[in-house]
């Protein structure tokens, strides 16, 4: 079950509340602040908190050592969001000059959408929509800017998953290009058509872009939430509520709902909203959350649809997405190809990702990743054969 990240009251109550300006908390150690902090770099809200404490008669309440801190912190943080803006404008610029569409996803974007301020918004990498059919061409663009491919083995993003990973040569960030904005093991590209009929321009630098539309954006921001699960931040579900508090009484519910279905997603965009309005009492239509509950149509009354459904909304491991993916593989061959290659990688991407290269070290991570992927394999097969106990009970 998705659930907000545990961490200090006064963090929560920052982002959930709208009368922050008012808010005096009670004097606080400089041990707590400190926490306070910790919790808010890893939840990505520093910038957030940072705003708070420049607020008329509010840097009494946190200690200067604590202060400027939390400055030094923001500094670096200001400076990797220079470095991924300049980074995204120039594929931006490379993928118009050979013109392939292409949507910026979060990022430095989403930032200037809702703070009016790139520095804001604390982010690790850059993600972009792409049409699947250009992906040789973005293959191109990276390989000209000295970018590496990360995946397991070659080709196996491509035919298994949702995007591909591409390593920054000098800085080591990803980028990742998208084709569809649902996670294994729902991969239609049928139902992005309308995603991208919707698409907008707007601007941005000086650059015209494409940018999703806002029934998409909710949805993509709920996608996402639901995907990453208990390593969500706080700041993506103080994010989705933005987007709806503005934007809630202009956009499309029934566009919304329609694109939910579509892409087979209404329980887990059922649980986000729920979320999202239980805990920040974000302005949704009661209706929304009702009708996605109980969808009609038969993909919903499907026996695989609803084992699947029941599997991804329950508090999986992480390869969760990754083992649903291989149940939903009908070929033997693939179904082989699929698991030697996520529990075996190539040396390349095992150096790449756990970052040693001795032959010792690299078969101690070997075998760490075939003892944990079994684990999580286990576990996965006693889930999915209780929700066909279940599901063959209903």
């Amino acid at each position: 079950m998705l659930t907000l990240p545990a961490i200090h009251p006064f963090l929560v109550n920052l982002l959930t509340e709208y009368v922050r300006v008012t808010q005096h908390p009670a004097a606080l150690s400089d041990q707590i602040w400190h926490r306070i902090i910790e919790d808010a770099l890893a939840q990505r809200v520093a910038p957030l908190l940072y705003q708070w404490v420049n607020l008329p008669g509010h840097q009494s309440f946190i200690p200067s050592t604590v202060r400027n801190r939390l400055k030094r912190e923001l500094m670096q943080h200001s400076a990797w969001n220079l470095l991924l803006t300049t980074e995204l404008r120039a594929i931006l610029v490379a993928c118009d000059q050979q013109g392939i569409p292409c949507i910026p996803l979060r990022g430095p974007v989403l930032a200037e959408q809702l703070y009016g301020d790139r520095s804001i918004r604390q982010m690790d990498d850059l993600d972009l929509l792409i049409h699947r059919k250009d992906l040789q061409a973005v293959k191109g663009i990276f390989e000209r800017f000295g970018y590496q491919q990360h995946e397991q083995r070659a080709g196996f993003h491509e035919d298994f998953s949702y995007s591909l990973e591409f390593v920054h040569p000098t800085h080591g960030f990803l980028v990742e290009p998208h084709w569809t904005l649902a996670y294994p093991p729902h991969l239609e590209l049928e139902p992005m058509r309308p995603v991208w009929m919707r698409c907008q321009r707007r601007r941005w630098l000086d650059l015209d872009i494409h940018c999703l539309s806002v029934e998409d954006l909710i949805l993509h921001l709920c996608l996402h939430l639901q995907h990453k699960g208990r390593q969500a931040p706080l700041l993506w579900f103080y994010e989705l509520d933005i987007v709806t508090r503005r934007h809630g009484t202009d956009l499309d519910w029934n566009v919304f709902i329609e694109q939910v279905r579509l892409m087979q997603q209404s329980s887990a965009i059922a649980e986000v909203l729920t979320l999202l309005s239980n805990t920040f009492h974000s302005p949704l239509p009661d209706s929304v959350i009702t009708r996605l509950t109980d969808p009609p149509g038969k993909s919903s009354s499907s026996g695989v649809f609803m084992i699947e459904k029941e599997i991804l909304v329950q508090s999986l491991p992480d390869s969760g997405e990754e083992f649903a993916m291989l149940a939903s593989l009908h070929d033997f061959k693939n179904k082989l190809r699929y698991t030697l290659s996520l529990v075996f990688p190539s040396p390349q991407y095992m150096t790449r990702r756990y970052g040693t290269s001795t032959p010792v070290k690299l078969a101690g991570w070997y075998l760490a990743r075939f003892c944990r992927i079994g684990v999580e394999g286990f576990r996965f097969a006693l889930t999915w054969i209780m929700s066909v106990r279940r599901t063959r009970h209903n």
